[in-house]
């Protein structure tokens, strides 16, 4: 077991093609502190996280790098349909038409604020694709072992531009 909650500091880099778009990575990187699968969509502010077995809001208090969460949305497309018989049914299917939606599972970083009853917690408001990519470190991969190594951070507001941190 992984006692070092740094360990879970996940080092930062700009996606490849943005380089003149965005300034240099924070060269503390993240601090991921726990994961949330997802269905459909991404998961909303308030959602509670699974915390890794190294991390508690405790030990994560003196970080001074962001908190946030690997998050695994396995993306589908509602579908609603009204029978001859007047009852309706709705069913989940993969998104053949990737210009209405995606499909597929996508994995991603999303902060999270530390909630005294619950733990860690989705941050509230809206985030997107920042522009940055985290490069998982071996002991965040022990931990979840089907993740990919590297994933999209979203810490961006699509409203403002601004970013978390």
């Amino acid at each position: 077991m992984v006692t070092d909650p740094h360990s879970h500091t996940a080092r930062l880099r700009i996606v490849p093609g943005c380089e003149d778009a965005l300034p240099e990575a924070p060269s503390g990187g993240v601090l991921v502190v726990g994961y949330r699968v997802s269905f459909a969509t991404a998961p909303e502010g308030g959602t509670p996280v699974a915390a890794f077995a190294a991390i508690s809001t405790a030990a994560t208090a003196t970080s001074t790098a962001p908190r946030m969460a690997l998050i695994s949305v396995e993306r589908a497309t509602r579908i609603h349909s009204r029978n001859a018989d007047g009852n309706s049914e709705i069913r989940w299917e993969e998104n053949h038409f990737t210009g209405f939606g995606d499909s597929g599972i996508q994995w991603h970083l999303l902060p999270v604020d530390a909630c005294p009853e619950r733990g860690f917690v989705i941050a509230s408001g809206a985030w997107s694709a920042s522009g940055y990519q985290a490069v998982l470190t071996r002991s965040v991969s022990a931990e979840v072992p089907f993740a990919p190594t590297v994933v999209a951070v979203h810490n961006a507001n699509p409203h403002t531009g601004h970013t978390r941190w």
